[in-house]
């Protein structure tokens, strides 16, 4: 019998071990599907956002056409270059116009177009129909799209039927797949009608009566997935069919083949998505390599170890069943020599300071022993007799009663702690019991060792340590420490239970100007103050967290089920947040005002653990903040490489100004006769390794960092300086100088200026200042103010790059302005683009209305200088009169000889 127990060991423990590596598996495969599931929603969710945005092209372009009476064809290539199809909506072919034109009509269409431009243009294919529906405006209008020009797109079945239906409907109307009259190559149309102003759209009778034509988008949906490549899982395979029932290419397949792993794949799925009137079925089913991305073979080890163990654990139970005659042997002298160490335990126990009881099972004491009868709220003698329920409070006599009962059930019970109050104070203690193997009681009951230990110091210890460990001292909120432990926890759940969670990252507006002019005190009350409101507005099992300074963070999971509702949601909790740090803050009976930047992330993410999740929080905060505070941007995978970019630049600005690495230069500004009448200072660096630093790259981060306002003030004093030498030499010559929006908004601005005049003796009325447009959009009333200090100086004002930005006649009337100056993106293509040559003489013709002087800029050629002297521009700046050169050449060049 002894004999066959090691075999039977055996086999139970390799029987538990199958059967956990086949849970395991069980646990692996299900882990598997649920992410293909969430690749495959993933998938569709982009599929369908890019298809919409393809709608809101469309709808834009109706609107645009439904609010011009003529478009021409130079407007609608304008607008539609504006779009960037290529860049930002790749797979779309082109924009396009499809008129409808009844038979009666045809022959005055054909003469209509051919008087635009189009002397070649007729309807295609020929023929006599009721009705025709051409296209007239295709952008862009090139390579192969010219051949779609003047196509009757009622001559495709497909189409046809897509028009009419967008026609009765008044709605978007997605074709069946057909081919694409560009280059015979198959894909797809999207429509959308257009009714005349008077149109009754609210029948299907009005809206064929109303019909004018309708905006379309061909597109390819192999190109449209090829451009969103890097939004997919590159591992699912993926086949798109036209499912519409009833319909002209109806069970088309529109993007790839058939899953060629298996005819029937394991693990798949179908998902439909109703666009345009159509239905279109999405196949997907894993390839290999998400297979093998997703397969977890860790609890092969385990499995493996257990079979081993298994095994050794058959071989040790033989061991035990023909070696009991050496156990025995063993337990005699083990038994020897317990009972010659008894008197050394014996007087080991009588110096444990620990309280020391003999306790039956009903917990009543027959033993008392210790050093610390101090401990004790009565003499010991008044314990014997008594049970542990009858000395101690009933929360605590419940564990020590649960301790107890541990203790006869295994033996030994361990770690059990109670709170005791002991004269007024709390003490707390840890309850060890041993059950007795022998000593028992008369009447056979077990007998029990009890071990209190006072842990009171520990246990504040432990207090202060958690509390400094894991809590801010200012605000009590979690400090960072214990922010990144929740969110490992956080970010295990959420992969667990594809919920998604949201990481809030805030970071307080001009906190440091309040701090250092009210002082520390102040700033640390208003960020206790900021701490209890966004503790007000967490959920139960959120977090908010003080990171140091004047940071927080919100830790906020299981938001949604998806990206895309989680992003709503994250996006209304920060709203609420920065709602709540916009009200005032009260402190010492005055009022403070404080707003916070916020930067949003959301998780879980593949690849990325707690510190990935806390960068991208921070880096979406500090776009924030560039874009003007007191806002919240959700965080973009390109912002991490920009925003390193940028602090590299900006540290290296800094070196620039304070080494002298930026210099001043001049272009000529000349007037009529080619005389020269002025100059433009511009700012220029020369990068010891990066070479010259073009200014669309440094001025943006000078903005934002602050630098631009010491360099603004340099520019100045050169500018004036340099005028000062010019009177000098007896030149009368002007100067002007860009000044940005946070330099002219500065407080001592008008002051700086003024002493700048008086300290170099320059001639105020030779001093231009230039401002853009974008000056005006805010606090009109508070620029024109400083702008008419300024201006009763002497100095001047100029509008740069007038006709880019905030143009309006309006503010031209209000403001103090000596000058407009044309961007040079109107001047390029003048005298041979109509549209720009309108625009550069209208500009000029309203500036000359309101005695303002007019300078072009980037004129190059003497075709442009032409048009604009006898369009009565009065000053020209550009390469063809001299590219910007160093100051000091400059002043040189025009000094009198000798």
């Amino acid at each position: 019998m002894a004999l066959a127990l090691p075999p039977l060991a055996a086999l139970l423990m390799l029987g538990l071990t199958f059967l956990y590596w086949q849970s395991e598996e069980r646990n692996m495969r299900a882990q598997r599907e649920q992410n293909f599931q969430a690749a495959a929603d993933q998938i569709v969710y982009n599929l369908k956002d890019r298809m919409a945005t393809y709608e809101v092209v469309l709808r834009g372009v109706k609107g645009y056409f439904e609010g011009s009476e003529r478009i021409d064809r130079e407007e609608f290539q304008a607008y539609v270059g504006a779009l960037q199809m290529q860049e930002t909506r790749p797979g779309l072919q082109a924009i396009s116009l499809i008129v409808q034109v009844p038979a009666a009509a045809l022959q005055a269409h054909t003469d209509d177009m051919r008087a635009r431009g189009f002397p070649d243009y007729g309807v295609q294919p020929p023929g006599e129909r009721e009705a025709y529906a051409p296209i007239t405006h295709i952008e862009p209008l090139e390579g192969d799209n010219l051949k779609a020009l003047g196509f009757d797109t009622l001559t495709l079945p497909v189409a046809r039927e897509a028009l009419e239906r967008a026609r009765d409907t008044g709605e978007l109307a997605l074709s069946g797949r057909l081919v694409l009259v560009q280059d015979d190559r198959p894909g797809l149309g999207m429509y959308l009608p257009i009714y005349g102003a008077t149109a009754d759209t609210r029948t299907v009778a009005g809206r064929r009566a109303g019909l004018v034509g309708w905006v379309s988008a061909p597109f390819r949906v192999a190109e449209v997935i090829g451009g969103m490549a890097r939004e997919f899982d590159t591992d699912i395979h993926l086949q798109v069919i036209d499912s519409t029932a009833g319909t002209p290419a109806a069970d088309a397949p529109l993007f790839g083949v058939p899953d060629p792993s298996s005819a029937a794949p394991a693990l798949h799925t179908r998902r439909t998505l109703e666009l345009g009137g159509r239905r279109w079925t999405l196949q997907m089913s894993p390839l290999p390599a998400f297979e093998l991305r997703h397969r977890d073979a860790s609890h092969l080890p385990v499995a493996v170890m257990g079979a081993v163990l298994s095994l050794l654990l058959g071989w040790f139970t033989w061991l035990l069943a023909t070696g009991r005659e050496r156990a025995v042997a063993l337990a005699r002298d083990m038994t020897a020599e317990l009972r010659a160490t008894r008197d050394d335990l014996e007087s080991t126990l009588n110096a444990i300071p620990d309280l020391l009881f003999e306790l039956d099972l009903d917990g009543r004491i027959h033993h008392y022993r210790s050093a610390r009868s101090d401990l004790l709220a009565l003499p010991p003698e008044m314990f014997l007799g008594r049970r542990m329920a009858d000395v101690v409070p009933p929360e605590a006599a419940a564990g020590c009663h649960a301790a107890l009962q541990a203790a006869h059930r295994t033996g030994y019970s361990a770690g059990h702690q109670y709170r005791l109050e002991i004269d007024g104070a709390t003490h707390w203690f840890e309850l060890s019991i041993a059950r007795k193997e022998s000593g028992a009681q008369s009447d056979g009951g077990p007998r029990f060792i009890a071990l209190s230990r006072d842990i009171t110091e520990r246990k504040q210890a432990e207090a202060r340590t958690h509390q400094l460990a894991y809590f801010d001292a200012l605000t009590g909120l979690p400090n960072r420490r214990m922010l990144t432990d929740r969110m490992e926890h956080a970010l295990h759940s959420a992969r667990q239970t594809a919920q998604v969670g949201a990481l809030i990252y805030i970071d307080l507006d001009n906190f440091k100007q309040i701090n250092d002019a009210r002082g520390h005190k102040l700033g640390d009350a208003l960020l206790v103050q900021v701490a209890q409101r966004l503790a007000q507005l967490l959920r139960p099992g959120d977090t908010v967290a003080h990171l140091g300074g004047d940071e927080f963070a919100m830790l906020v999971h299981g938001v949604a089920a998806d990206m895309e509702t989680a992003g709503r949601a994250a996006l209304l909790v920060a709203e609420e947040v920065r709602a709540a740090l916009e009200m005032p803050y009260t402190i010492d009976t005055h009022l403070y005002g404080s707003t916070g930047s916020i930067g949003i992330t959301l998780f879980p993410k593949r690849g990325e653990g707690v510190e990935d999740l806390l960068r991208e929080a921070d880096t979406a905060m500090y776009r924030a903040k560039d874009l003007g505070r007191n806002r919240i941007r959700f965080y973009e995978a390109a912002m991490q490489a920009d925003v390193q970019e940028r602090m590299a630049l900006e540290q290296d600005l800094k070196k620039a100004h304070a080494e002298g690495q930026l210099a001043a230069f001049v272009q000529n500004q000349v007037d009529a006769a080619g005389t020269v009448v002025g100059g433009e200072l511009l700012m220029r660096w020369d990068h010891p390794l990066r070479g010259n630093v073009p200014p669309a790259r440094f001025i943006p981060i000078a903005e934002s960092s602050g630098l631009i306002l010491r360099m603004g003030d340099w520019m100045i004093r050169q500018a004036c300086e340099t005028l000062a030498r010019l009177q000098a030499m007896g030149r009368d010559l002007s100067l002007s100088v860009n000044v940005s929006e946070r330099q002219f908004r500065q407080d001592d601005f008008v002051e700086s200026v003024r002493h700048l005049l008086a300290h170099t003796g320059a001639r105020p009325e030779n001093l231009v200042l230039e401002v853009t447009e974008s000056l005006l959009i805010e606090n009109l009333d508070d620029t024109i103010a400083r702008m008419t200090e300024i201006v009763q100086l002497g100095v001047r004002f100029s509008i740069d790059d007038f006709g880019t930005g905030y143009s309006s006649l309006a503010y031209l009337k209000r403001l103090p302005l000596y000058e407009l100056k044309i961007d040079k993106s109107f001047v390029q293509d003048t005298p041979d683009d109509p549209n720009d040559t309108a625009i550069v003489q209208s500009i000029i013709s309203v500036a000359r209305h309101l005695n303002l002087r007019v300078v072009a800029e980037g004129v190059e050629t003497a075709a442009q200088a032409d048009f604009l002297t006898g369009s009565q521009c009065d000053c020209l700046q550009g390469y063809l009169f001299g590219r910007p050169e160093p100051l000091e050449a400059w002043v040189a060049r025009l000094a009198p000889p000798g």
